[in-house]
């Protein structure tokens, strides 16, 4: 597909969504996992109108509430939706009736963090760059972000990530870490491994890779 689905806004009942139409597509449906590898389906029917709003325009604009995330998951009402981990991934039908493939779509990531709107972000050419206002230095700056919504960058405890890390040892030295967001513990989710080489007692190298829980 060459549409990707991009997190528009976030809160603690829903998510809006946007992506531009594909060539050919007649309507949608909409996927949704705690994982990349295990998408259920979310929604069936989303026409291709396109919207007029501001934070969506030109785009194909769909809202995803977390009681239709609940169900369709088959998980607690009680689930926190604002600070949870989801993949979603859309597929489209052509005038023909037939669907796209879901192998093919983009699986996208939304953070377990508010996601800014595109209209708020400064850089034209990246739109990853949002300003915010430290209020301990009492300045706006210039945050850190990716293509995919907002990152945390953290300097006091109460708002860092949940974050789950794993430690083997050899014995005495520290061998191996691995961590991971403490609400993604199913197998085949996304996590960092880090390798510790020694000589004697001293730490001579680290290696950080990609990795899974």
């Amino acid at each position: 597909m060459i549409s990707v689905i991009e997190p528009l806004y976030k809160s603690k009942d829903k998510i809006i969504f946007g992506w531009k139409p594909e060539t050919g597509a007649y309507g949608y449906r909409m996927y949704v996992g705690l994982a990349p590898a295990s998408l259920t389906l979310l929604y069936d029917s989303i026409g291709s109108t396109v919207s007029e709003t501001p934070v969506s325009l030109g785009k194909i604009s769909y809202e995803v509430y977390a009681t239709d995330v609940q169900a369709a998951l088959s998980i607690s009402s009680t689930y926190d939706f604002s600070n949870k981990v989801f993949y979603f991934a859309i597929i489209y039908v052509n005038s023909a009736g037939s669907w796209s493939a879901l192998a093919d779509s983009t699986t996208i990531e939304v953070p377990p963090t508010s996601v800014i709107p595109r209209f708020m972000k400064d850089d034209p050419s990246m739109n990853r760059h949002p300003y915010v206002f430290a209020w301990d230095i009492q300045k706006w700056v210039k945050t850190a972000g990716s293509s995919q919504g907002a990152m945390i960058v953290d300097s006091c405890d109460y708002y860092k990530e949940n974050i789950t890390s794993e430690y083997t040892y050899d014995g005495t030295n520290l061998t191996q870490t691995k961590s991971y967001l403490s609400d993604m513990t199913a197998v085949g989710s996304p996590a960092k491994l880090t390798i510790n080489t020694y000589s004697g007692s001293k730490l001579i190298k680290s290696v950080i890779t990609d990795s899974t829980v």
